[in-house]
C-alpha cells in the first residue's frame, strides 16, 4: 500500500471504527499513520540520499535537518515518536485519544506533502 491509501485507512478507522476493532482501533491508526509516515521518508530518502533508506528510523530521523527545514524535521520527529509511543500497549496506559489521532494524522498528511515538493 502506498502512503496515501494507508492514510485513508487510517482515517477510516479513525472516524468510522468497525465493531470487531472497539478495543484497539486506536492502536491500528497510530500502527497505519506511523507505516505511512515511515513510507513515505523511505520515498523520500531514496529520491534524495538513497544510502540513508536502509538505516534504522532514528537514524533517518536524525539526518533529516540536513536535508529539510527544522521546522519540517521537528514534525517528522515529534509525531514518529508520538505514534511509536501509542502503538505499544501497557495495562497501566490509556489508549490515545481522537484529538491526539486526528493530529498526529494531519502531521503527516503535512509532512508528506513537504517531502514531496
Amino acid at each position: 500500500m502506498t502512503p496515501e491509501q494507508l492514510l485513508d485507512e487510517a482515517f477510516t478507522l479513525l472516524n468510522r471504527p468497525s465493531r470487531s476493532m472497539r478495543r484497539c482501533w486506536q492502536r491500528g491508526c497510530a500502527c497505519l499513520t506511523r507505516l505511512a509516515l515511515e513510507q513515505g521518508l523511505c520515498t523520500y530518502w531514496d529520491r534524495v540520499a538513497p544510502s540513508v533508506t536502509h538505516c534504522p528510523m532514528r537514524h533517518q530521523l536524525l539526518a533529516l535537518p540536513a536535508f529539510v527545514d527544522a521546522s519540517t524535521a521537528l514534525l517528522a520527529r515529534t509525531a514518529w515518536h508520538g505514534l511509536s509511543r501509542a502503538m505499544h500497549h501497557h495495562v497501566y496506559e490509556l489508549a490515545p485519544t481522537h484529538a491526539e489521532l486526528c493530529s498526529w494524522h494531519c502531521d503527516v498528511v503535512a509532512l508528506l506533502d513537504e517531502l514531496r515538493r
